[in-house]
């Protein structure tokens, strides 16, 4: 069984108990996250798990939105317990204050989560919060326009690396200004192409020059890239592929998904095609030798959840305004 196969078996176990007000979307995005489990039915607990999130964060979390869905399959592919999750996740939140940081919403929650998550599901030191406020900072300094919450939980996968605050600020403003020139226009979907790209061990040029060619090739494929579809090209690039592999193979999984019923709009497809490309390439690099090729794998599995529960949490945040506006 190749890699959308399992996301559509997945997909398909979680969309036959889907609850009348669970957005299928949402569970596109999930399944995404749990078709890397290995398990024969990950999606049985979903609901239970997403239960006990929303329970033990109460009612004005975004845990209470479909968010939750996101961080139930996290849950579940990393083996943690649900409830302590939530507590160390809140705990890590309230450290937030002692820093200035923004506590409220999906993103300065995600970020308290994604420091949990790279803890093993510990409390993350004080000092983690502290590098996580000096990277915000730092970023503020080249781009305080477009800083803000949004870039919260970037900066918290990049505050568990082993790499000087400086030097990321430098590297992420290189491959913002090495994006602009090439035309890509600016704003904040290209700040975040230059918080994703620096994840990549071959340097910012070559980051941004890897950009511009799988951008360049899947136009050549038809596939469109609009600002909003930066992040999934930067997923590409993190893949490690070449542009004339990796772009036919996203497109040909593109095209699969879309032939399947429920059918996602393409760009959904599109998004989760990228996914599924970085999966397959982060699954080949857990069978290479190495500390470098062992720590890979982590980093790449920590973005796509990360990715994934942005998507979702954007998904509840459409939902909610949409239907303010109805009534």
């Amino acid at each position: 069984m190749d890699t959308v196969e399992r996301y559509l078996e997945v997909f398909e176990g979680l969309r036959r108990r889907k609850r009348w007000s669970t957005d299928t979307n949402v569970l596109r995005f999930a399944a995404l996250t749990l078709a890397a489990t290995g398990k024969a039915d990950p999606g049985a607990d979903l609901e239970r798990t997403a239960k006990v999130l929303a329970d033990e964060a109460g009612g004005f979390s975004p845990l209470s939105s479909s968010m939750r869905h996101a961080v139930a399959a996290i849950v579940i592919r990393r083996g943690l317990d649900p409830a302590a999750t939530v507590r160390r996740t809140r705990k890590t939140l309230s450290a937030f204050k002692e820093f200035k940081l923004a506590r409220s919403g999906a993103n300065p929650l995600l970020a308290a989560l994604i420091l949990v998550l790279d803890a093993d599901g510990r409390t993350p030191s004080g000092d983690t919060v502290a590098r996580l406020k000096a990277i915000i900072d730092r970023w503020e300094e080249d781009h305080w326009f477009l800083t803000g919450v949004d870039d919260y939980p970037m900066a918290a996968m990049h505050a568990t690396r082993n790499i000087s605050v400086e030097q990321l600020g430098v590297e992420v403003e290189e491959i913002y200004q090495l994006l602009r020139t090439a035309k890509f226009s600016t704003g904040e979907q290209l700040q975040l192409v230059s918080h994703l790209l620096v994840f990549s061990d071959q340097g910012p040029r070559e980051a941004a020059r890897r950009f511009e060619q799988i951008a360049r090739n899947l136009k050549a494929a038809k596939q469109r890239v609009w600002q909003s579809h930066y992040d999934e090209v930067a997923l590409l690039v993190l893949s490690g592929g070449r542009a004339d592999e990796v772009v036919p193979r996203v497109v040909e999984y593109r095209d699969r998904l879309r032939a399947v019923k429920p059918k996602p709009t393409a760009d959904i497809a599109f998004s989760i095609a990228a996914g599924c490309v970085l999966a397959e390439e982060a699954e080949r690099m857990m069978g290479l030798e190495g500390a470098a090729a062992a720590a890979n794998p982590r980093a790449v599995q920590a973005i796509i959840e990360a990715q994934q529960a942005a998507m979702i949490a954007c998904i509840a945040a459409t939902t909610v305004v949409a239907t303010s506006a109805s009534t």
